[in-house]
């Protein structure tokens, strides 16, 4: 009742499937955009692939912190992301889907030697890849109720969670390109506040389960 009452009050195109698709377009548009300016030469390819990704954890990240946030703060902003998290979260593999677009590009085209990925790496982002699509696949009242709700909620907790663990981990090795002085100001601020976010991400849901086990 209180996410079809906060789908109703924002209406259609910031809520539900219609905020997917505006997203999407959004996503698609600025791809389109950031090729036709930077070039579809390596250097425009890997702009597009960084900003893919940074589009994919920012998503990611509204999705993974709603229902948490929402044991916290109660305001029309939490019940927002609440009611639209689902939503928010296709969204997310939407941008996912244009950068993994971005990195076939890259090796097709442009890469070298050195930038090969080794198997552990792909491994883990292929897996990360597999379970972004399993959950937005399966983010539907049909996938829930033809998986069962046990089997849903695992998929969809492990698949979270082991997200935001290659986010997490791919993100350091740019945290301590930053931290070595190799960036710029502007970078060096960037990626750490993408780890300050996805380590205060991964601590609020830890707190609300705590919270939701004392209550209990």
């Amino acid at each position: 009742m209180a996410t079809e009452a906060v789908l109703q009050r924002t209406g259609p195109a910031r809520s539900g499937w219609g905020l997917t698709l505006g997203i999407g377009a959004v996503l698609l548009l600025g791809s389109l955009l950031l090729l036709a300016l930077a070039g579809v030469e390596e250097a425009g390819v890997r702009m597009w692939i960084r900003a893919t990704a940074r589009a994919s954890v920012a998503l990611f990240l509204l999705a993974f912190v709603a229902r948490p946030l929402r044991r916290f703060w109660r305001s029309r902003t939490s019940a927002w992301l609440v009611a639209n998290r689902r939503y928010l979260g296709v969204s997310a593999a939407l941008a996912q889907a244009l950068h993994g677009v971005a990195l076939v590009w890259f090796f097709r085209a442009f890469a070298s030697a050195e930038d090969t990925p080794d198997t552990q790496t792909l491994i883990g982002g292929g897996l990360a890849f597999a379970l972004y699509f399993a959950m937005a696949l399966s983010s539907s009242d049909a996938a829930v109720a033809a998986l069962g709700r046990r089997a849903w909620k695992a998929l969809h907790s492990v698949g979270a969670y082991w997200v935001w663990f290659v986010f997490a981990l791919t993100n350091w090795g740019n945290v301590q390109l930053a931290l070595s002085g190799e960036l710029g100001l502007a970078h060096r601020v960037l990626y750490v506040g993408i780890q300050a976010a996805l380590i205060a991400a991964i601590g609020l849901r830890v707190l609300a389960r705590i919270r939701a086990n004392a209550l209990d």
